[in-house]
């Protein structure tokens, strides 16, 4: 299987979310209505943690039809500034009522590494389809906790890495294969030190944002300011 990319380029970084959010938008109007629910994979990251305070502004949402999950998590204390699951809950959930809050699915990373990583593969394992998934891009071209020069069991949906090369080195990740669940994927690059990743992707080299595929056309975001 091959990529199949579709570069989206902005000049402006707020032209960039606000595209972003209505595509959210309608992805998520359009699987309520046929499924009853939107399930998404959130990526971590200050871009992200705007983008999730914009979901506040969404009209007419009832949340409590999405359903989030987590692409990757670092193995800190639930109360750790580093964790995404926190950043998720400060920047969107605890700011909705009880009624529309959506369903969360965080991973408990601080178990440790090994330990979430089993619990949260067995929740992944029980689902069918992701209506859709946000990743990042590292400098080095990494995407989740999927970092380079790294081995991770692709036969898993979640796996426990260990030894990144960013603090904390021990964190959970999603894999390929998970997302390979998913309707839709959205890479979100934003910033000038992603350049080089990105012609490095353009460039075909193997980084592991390049082993991320889709049945469907992947969506990439980018603004280098």
């Amino acid at each position: 299987m091959h990529q199949k990319l579709n570069w989206k380029e902005f000049a402006d970084k707020n032209e960039l979310e606000s595209i972003l959010l209505q595509d959210i938008v309608d992805i998520s109007n359009n699987a309520i209505k046929k499924n009853g629910n939107f399930k998404i994979v959130m990526a971590g990251g200050s871009t992200p943690e705007r983008l999730y305070k914009s979901f506040l502004n969404i009209q007419n949402q009832n949340f409590s039809n999405w359903e989030l999950y987590v692409g990757d998590e670092r193995c800190l204390p639930v109360d750790d500034e580093g964790r995404n699951s926190l950043m998720i809950k400060r920047s969107f959930i605890d700011h909705l009522p009880e009624d529309l809050k959506p369903k969360f699915f965080p991973i408990n990373s601080e178990k440790g590494s090994k330990e979430a990583a089993n619990e949260y593969n067995t929740i992944v394992d029980k689902v069918n389809r992701f209506d859709l998934v946000l990743l990042g891009l590292g400098e080095d071209g990494h995407t989740a906790s999927l970092f380079p020069e790294h081995c991770w069991d692709n036969q898993l949906n979640v796996v426990p890495v260990s030894n990144a090369p960013k603090p904390p080195s021990d964190r959970v990740s999603m894999t390929p294969k998970a997302f390979l669940k998913a309707e839709k994927i959205f890479f979100i690059v934003t910033g000038h030190g992603k350049i080089e990743p990105v012609n490095a992707w353009k460039q075909g080299e193997g980084i592991p944002a390049s082993k991320i595929m889709s049945d469907n056309l992947i969506d990439i975001y980018c603004n280098f300011d």
